[in-house]
């Protein structure tokens, strides 16, 4: 059991007893397992403080609410019923559960017109769906001009644009000057856009070749040295602009202080980058039919009134977006960020109003499809979007407000693998197919079943294994292929990511707004490349293209020449041999010195070091020792030389 949900069942219990039964909980949960039988949280807070429905009348009261807690594990309150939510392990609705959602219904008209209903085999036929035609507002896709070719920088300075770093530039100097009057000591000089830009291509280069701390990047030993950072700017430079960094307004933001007016906008310290990257998200690309729209975590662990947490992402705690995302290109198209600490907004709840305000027909088109998953499908959501001409497919929850309530021919616990049941109420289609574990999903735009199979792998009693054939509804055959959107998108945002560890929210927005106009921006490219018929860098090729372009491709960056690691010199046995670089300069010297590795006699003295000289010349390339057989030197040696 996670922390949150240990804490999820014992909370009520803490804060309404005394000091002294919370103590004796906290010791024995503390005990070892061999001292005390092992019980569950549930059982053992019983144990100490009692039955739960006792009063203490202490008058505190848990700083999470039944709302919030709903909220972290992945529930929306205006639409899910917690009395309907199944266990993790249960597959389908046990009777008890089933009997609970008739008595928890508050409509019961609604309720009893359900229950009329039946679920459908597979062999009974359904109707075909009414598809509304697509009819974009663009054409899909990049609206470049592709007449011409743009760089990586020219594309990347279509989501930060010559006004927007102006911008960014003159609030961060703005943000020094207040930062100097506060007694703050560090040089500074005012940033310009030139500059500004080679500060986000070295952001780049650190997504790229990654060291813990930023320091490292300016250190000038031989092993852990990168003289490309250190040639495009000084880290007393570079830190200087980190830590003056400011995306809004600094007078701006000392009138926005009080939450307690109602014009107190949280998101004030990003809006203004904010606006402008969805802008030009919008802008310069156009969606295809198939979207999807996700949450996304910005990772952190400030303490922030905006992070919020998710049991199902990798990263569980940070800020949210709510992003929709083109499923063939991995595109972010429009993105909203969740500012607002109660997960319901209005009646309709967080889930429905977040896909509302993504998906905006002026803008869009109609005919779209839209794919998510059961954080956000309802009835009430589907519905809306089929009055708006948008179709919508997603995985649903059973606990869901509207999903059918009768159990009348349904799937039970041993149902077989391929079996499936199906219910239409007007244009929504619900499906429940078995499959490793029961998949419940809803549809506007599918018909229940087409005639698609699946193979699996079935287990004979005998112990072997052969392929069958299974029924495979077309919502779930659908949903699988274009819900692949995400595998384009965030993984790009997580390989390679800009982020640092920073104590200032904005800057870890901004950090996620870099990343995703970098990711974009290769979508556009990819898209050049496909009109002109030329073949694509990868994306990290493509990151690195950009970094130098960023820090200014005129940088002549000169590496500093080091004797590899694995060269080093050590006697000769048995006298001394012809200096090989003394040779090659026209002049005789014995050396009782060589290359360990190159087996090549050198003079390794501080006043003729041919040593060195050897290894730093641009022309030999390679040097070797040709042996016979083991053990027998050989009489000849061959260099290859670069001309």
């Amino acid at each position: 059991m996670s922390f949150l949900s240990f804490w999820f069942v014992i909370k009520p219990y803490m804060f309404s007893e005394p000091m002294e039964k919370n103590v004796l909980f906290l010791t024995q949960i503390s005990m070892p397992l061999r001292h005390r039988r092992k019980r569950t949280a549930e059982e053992l807070a019983l144990e100490v403080y009692g039955s739960s429905d006792e009063d203490g009348g202490s008058g505190f009261e848990s700083a999470v609410s039944d709302e919030e807690e709903m909220f972290f594990n992945g529930m929306d309150p205006a639409q899910d019923d917690p009395a309907l939510a199944q266990p993790e392990e249960s597959e389908t609705p046990t009777e008890a559960q089933s009997e609970a959602a008739a008595a928890n219904k508050s409509d019961g008209k609604k309720q009893s017109s359900q229950e009329s209903q039946r679920w459908k085999n597979v062999d009974e036929d359904d109707a075909d769906p009414f598809h509304h035609a697509f009819a974009p507002s663009r054409n899909p896709g990049s609206l470049l001009d592709h007449s011409r070719e743009y760089s990586p920088l020219e594309l990347f300075q279509l989501f930060f644009s010559l006004e927007v770093v102006n911008g960014l530039c003159s609030n961060t100097n703005k943000n020094a000057a207040l930062q100097k009057q506060k007694g703050k000591k560090y040089k500074w000089e005012p940033v310009e856009i030139s500059e500004f830009l080679k500060f986000c291509g070295i952001l780049v280069f650190m997504g790229i070749i990654r060291s813990p701390r930023i320091q490292d990047y300016w250190r000038t030993d031989n092993v852990w040295q990168t003289p490309f950072v250190r040639k495009v700017m000084g880290r007393e430079r570079f830190q200087a602009i980190s830590w003056s960094f400011h995306i809004s307004d600094p007078d701006a933001d000392k009138e926005n202080v009080k939450k307690e007016k109602a014009d107190y906008d949280n998101l004030a310290k990003i809006r203004p980058l904010m606006e402008s990257i969805k802008f030009a998200c919008k802008a310069f690309y156009h969606p295809r039919r198939r979207l999807w729209i996700d949450e996304r975590m910005v990772p952190t662990l400030v303490k922030s009134g905006m992070k919020a947490f998710l049991k199902s992402k990798p990263h569980n705690w940070g800020y949210k977006l709510f992003v929709l995302c083109d499923s063939a290109t991995g595109y972010t198209c429009d993105f909203k960020v969740y500012g607002t600490s109660s997960p319901r907004v209005t009646s309709h709840g967080l889930s429905h109003d977040s896909v509302v305000s993504l998906v905006d027909p002026s803008f869009l088109g109609t005919g779209y499809v839209l794919y998510c998953d059961s954080f956000y499908t309802s009835p009430t959501l589907f519905r809306d979007l089929y009055e708006m001409k948008i179709g919508a497919c997603g995985t649903v929850r059973e606990n869901r407000s509207g999903y059918p309530r009768t159990q009348e021919n349904g799937l039970s616990r041993t149902s077989e693998r391929g079996s499936m049941r199906w219910i239409r109420q007007g244009p929504l289609l619900f499906v429940k197919w078995v499959d490793t574990k029961e998949v419940s999903i809803c549809s506007t735009i599918h018909k229940a079943y087409t005639g698609d199979a699946i193979s699996r792998k079935w287990r004979k009693p005998d112990g072997t294994c052969e392929a069958r054939k299974f029924h495979l509804p077309a919502a779930v055959k659908s949903y699988n292929k274009y819900m692949g959107g995400v595998d384009f998108s965030d993984p790009k945002l997580q390989s390679y990511t800009t982020r640092r560890r920073t104590y200032k929210w904005y800057k870890t927005f901004f950090f996620h707004f870099l990343d995703m106009a970098v990711a974009n921006t290769y979508v556009l490219y990819r898209e050049q490349c496909e009109v002109k018929s030329k073949k694509t860098m990868t994306y990290i090729d493509f990151r690195r293209g950009l970094c130098v372009q960023l820090c200014d491709a005129k940088v002549k960056v000169a590496l500093p020449k080091i004797v590899p690691m694995d060269h080093e010199l050590e006697r000769i046995a048995g006298g001394r041999r012809v200096c090989r670089q003394c040779k090659l300069e026209g002049r005789r010297n014995d050396t009782s010195w060589q290359c360990a590795r190159c087996d090549v006699p050198l003079c390794g003295s501080a006043a003729r070091n041919c040593f060195r000289k050897w290894h730093l010349d641009d022309k030999v390339k390679v040097v070797k020792r040709l042996h016979l057989k083991k053990g027998v030197r050989s009489k000849g040696e061959v260099t290859v030389t670069i001309e």
